[in-house]
């Protein structure tokens, strides 16, 4: 059965573990979030024969004041880079997945106090 929020909920939980102080949210961030943050969002679904192939976006925003503004937010894409790819995520009796990554794009953003990256990822999403 088609269960694309198990899969968002378990992507978030991991991402949540990868370094403290930085935070993942979907679609939207908490309105009393601190730098650096993250937002997963722009799922976009195709189905495969056996389940779901799903591109989505992860958004990495840093304090651009901040000396280190720079250092941080290509350290944190690279980690989350990293950590993704091929990264087998999966919930018991629900779903299985295997996430790859698709590539990188720095944002123009309107404001000059915050420094902006996207990146692109796909998982193909087998339901049981």
């Amino acid at each position: 059965m088609i269960n694309t929020s198990a899969f968002i909920e378990e992507l978030i939980k991991y991402l949540n573990t990868l370094k403290s102080g930085f935070k993942v949210y979907y679609e939207r961030a908490d309105k009393k979030r601190t730098f650096p943050y993250g937002i997963v969002s722009g799922l976009n679904a195709t189905e495969l024969n056996a389940g779901d192939l799903v591109s989505f976006d992860l958004d990495i925003w840093t304090d651009y004041n901040l000396p280190s503004a720079t250092v941080e937010i290509e350290s944190l894409c690279d980690l989350c880079r990293n950590a993704l790819t091929n990264k087998v995520i999966s919930s018991n009796g629900v779903f299985g997945s295997h996430v790859g990554y698709e590539g990188r794009d720095t944002t123009d953003d309107r404001e000059d106090d915050i420094s902006h990256r996207r990146l692109f990822f796909a998982a193909r999403i087998f339901y049981i």
